[in-house]
């Protein structure tokens, strides 16, 4: 077929405005068209729906046409389908002697609450049970000046039997390990500080086997396993094959599967690419520093060029939700996109669908996908890729892991108890 270029080919790449196709090595920007995610590139003069048409072109001349990305322009379509929803939510105040609350971390004992005097309260919320379980003497560097808006801040962690908990330092170094039972610190944790300014404190409660287990970063690209209750250091990250991706990798965020077969960590590496490091937790200890590729099903997903740091949701063992659309932060838009492993111990990625819209923090219950945005929470059905529902001005913090339910920590409303998967489930017809 002869293109609107003169050349009979197979047309490339998406369409281009006459003003690109016209000129040579022209920067650009990348265009929605509003239906669906397809896109088209055109010049400044054409950004904003300028009358010259689009046509799409041969390889050759595409690559011709195409100087530097200046950014995006026009938005994907955000397919709406509405369904039923409790759009409910209950506020209980915090305890009157806790004072300030700058963290909290749910777990089958009831919220677990950091205070901003160090004293952890352990809350049967609503009921007024609370009792002071442990001490935490963590603090930000007063010192430390934020990089790019990420400041230090302290953040709880907590095993879901609640026994357990960590307060750390995000974009900071240090962190300890405390077991509630006796009130008493297990392990002091520290990373190098290398580019430490650059990502959240990686740390994870989880289970291997029958043990409790927490995760850390140790260095900016190693992950040590130690024992809660008594800090023993269990395993580590591989050394070998110091060119591959978990060894490159600045470690931020980690996130374990809902039954603890696999986890995330939300990662960059230089130059910097952000991207999302999934193994096999089970198969990772038995191999130890000595793991390879392949039993351990080390994966790298969604790199993205200046763009970490990002929302994740593991929708249930095999789903894991990456928010962010894009490869490169100057074309990012807000959306999300689903990866599915497969088969046993071998973890091979497969795309299975990326979707516009969802953005903020992600939770997941029950197949859904939920983000938080400005305007309040969203709900989002990741097999169809559409917004089901919005509970205006209910901004999630943290989900309990037993029930799904999402919580907001609110300064002033105390702690906001809101919609949940299972709680639509029932009005939804057809249930």
């Amino acid at each position: 077929m002869t293109l609107v270029c003169g050349h009979d080919a197979h047309p490339y790449g998406p369409p281009l405005c006459a003003h690109l196709r016209a000129a040579a090595a022209t920067d650009y920007f990348l265009r929605y068209t509003g239906a669906g995610l397809s896109t088209e590139h055109v010049c400044e003069a054409c950004r904003d729906g300028g009358s010259a048409a689009t046509e799409r072109v041969c390889e050759e001349c595409f690559d011709d046409a195409l100087g530097s990305v200046l950014g995006v322009a026009g938005a994907p379509e955000t397919v709406e389908a509405p369904r039923p929803l409790d759009p409910t939510v209950d506020s209980t105040p915090l305890p009157g002697h806790a004072g300030k609350v700058v963290d909290m971390a749910p777990t089958e004992r009831g919220l677990l609450l950091l205070c901003a005097d160090g004293r952890l309260l352990l809350w049967d919320a609503p009921g007024d049970d609370c009792a002071e379980v442990g001490r935490s003497s963590v603090a930000p560097d007063a010192a430390a000046e934020p990089w790019c808006g990420r400041s230090q801040t302290r953040r709880l962690h907590a095993s879901s039997d609640g026994r357990f908990a960590a307060v750390v330092i995000d974009y900071g170094r240090h962190g300890e390990v405390i077991d509630l039972t006796r009130g008493a610190v297990t392990r002091s944790l520290e990373n190098d500080g290398y580019h430490s300014d650059t990502v959240p404190f990686s740390l994870a409660f989880t289970t291997l086997g029958e043990r409790q287990a927490v995760l850390y970063r140790e260095r900016w690209n190693r992950i040590v396993v130690c024992d809660p209750a008594t800090g023993e250091t269990l395993t580590t990250t591989p050394t070998g094959a110091e060119d591959a991706p978990w060894n490159s990798c600045f470690h931020g965020a980690l996130l374990p599967s809902p039954k603890g077969t696999r986890i995330a960590s939300d990662a960059w590496q230089w130059h910097p690419v952000g991207s999302v490091l999934v193994w096999d937790l089970p198969a990772w200890p038995a191999g130890g520093e000595d793991a390879r590729p392949g039993p351990a099903g080390w994966s790298q997903l969604a790199l993205c060029d200046y763009y970490w740091d990002r929302p994740l949701a593991w929708l249930d063992e095999n789903r894991l939700a990456i928010g962010g659309l894009g490869d490169d932060e100057q074309t990012l838009v807000n959306g999300a996109t689903v990866y599915e492993f497969t088969g046993a111990g071998d973890a091979r990625r497969v795309a299975t669908g990326a979707f516009p819209g969802p953005y903020g923090r992600f939770f997941a219950a029950d197949g859904l996908l939920f983000s938080t945005g400005e305007s309040g929470l969203d709900v989002w059905d990741p097999v169809e890729g559409a917004r089901t529902g919005s509970v205006p001005g209910f901004r999630p913090t943290h989900q309990d892991p037993r029930t799904g339910e999402l919580l907001q920590l609110d300064a002033h409303a105390g702690v906001v108890r809101g919609w949940h998967a299972g709680r639509a489930r029932a009005e939804t017809p057809g249930a």
